[in-house]
């Protein structure tokens, strides 16, 4: 995320910044948000599934899906950054 925020930076002209949370910060701000805490730990569990496995592995999904190569972070956001901006 920390790539995502400075690419963002890159594209607005502006600083983005992230901020990491722990998941036990996470979920007080989930519970603070008024969310039950079945669906505050729901939520935090899918954050923790995608933290160790999705993010560490590269697949050819895209490539076999949309019959195209995967956009890089930078082209992505260069496509959409108008609608960030919004």
């Amino acid at each position: 995320m920390e790539e995502v925020a400075g690419e963002m930076s890159r594209c607005f002209g502006r600083t983005v910044t992230y901020h990491h949370r722990t998941p036990a910060a996470q979920r007080v701000l989930l519970l603070d948000s008024g969310l039950s805490e079945f669906v505050a730990d729901l939520l935090l569990g899918l954050d923790q599934t995608v933290y160790e496995s999705m993010l560490a592995e590269t697949t050819s999904t895209v490539q076999m899906l949309t019959a195209h190569a995967p956009r890089t972070l930078p082209d992505w956001l260069a496509e959409n950054i108008a609608l960030l901006a919004q």
